[in-house]
Formats: structure tokens, C-alpha cells, sequence
């Protein structure tokens, strides 16, 4: 696995095309629970989600959890794996589960990339 580096620091605020994309249902609007990616998001903040994006390591993406499917996590996808799996991480790890405890994230588990926050 190749890391691309550090996590983002900022999330641009939305925007009209977001905010219409949004509009349009082609965007999800989630709230974040949980405090794995501050101070980057908050528990209570809000982003939207572009479920057709193309995913690149350096992300931040929305994935089911891999043990609790119907759990949705939000992570910073930091590389991907020799077998096309994800490598995913909280940028906050005292209080993150994420690949470094449940492993790799196949592929159909990654559900859309964060794209700005609402």
C-alpha cells in the first residue's frame, strides 16, 4: 500500500452546484456521529456525498462498516490495497475504528466520496 500523504485539513463549505447536485437527489446529505475525524468534522456536522464519484487514495469516502453492515462510517481512504481493497483511517485514532483494527474495506462497501460539508 502507497500512502498519499496527511488527511485533508479543510472541507470546502457547499456550494450552488452542490447545493443544486443536492437538490436534484444526486447527492446524499449524512451527519457525522462520532468523534474519528475531528477536528476536521464534528459529531452533528453535516456533508454531502457524491455516490458516482471516482475514488483516489487521499479521499474522505462514506463505506458500510465491514462487521456492521448497516453501520455507515465515514473515513479518510488513505490507500488502496494489492487486492483493490481500502485502506481506510479516522484522522482522530484515540477514538477511531478503522482498518487499522477491522483490516481492509472491499471495494462494494465504499458507498461515495465526501464532497463538501452542508
Amino acid at each position: 500500500m502507497i500512502s498519499p500523504g496527511t488527511p485533508p485539513a479543510d472541507l470546502p463549505q457547499v456550494g450552488l452546484k452542490e447545493l443544486l447536485l443536492w437538490a436534484c437527489r444526486l447527492r446524499q446529505r449524512v451527519r457525522i456521529d462520532g468523534d474519528s475525524m475531528r477536528p476536521l468534522l464534528e459529531p452533528n456536522d453535516e456533508v454531502l456525498i457524491d455516490p458516482r464519484a471516482v475514488l483516489a487514495a487521499g479521499d474522505l469516502v462514506l463505506a458500510r462498516h465491514p462487521f456492521r453492515k448497516e453501520t455507515p462510517i465515514i473515513k479518510w481512504l488513505r490507500a488502496w490495497s494489492d487486492d483493490g481493497g481500502a485502506y481506510l483511517e479516522g484522522i482522530n485514532p484515540q477514538y477511531s475504528t478503522d482498518s487499522r483494527s477491522f483490516g481492509v474495506v472491499p471495494r462494494d462497501h465504499l458507498l461515495g466520496k465526501v464532497t463538501s460539508r452542508f
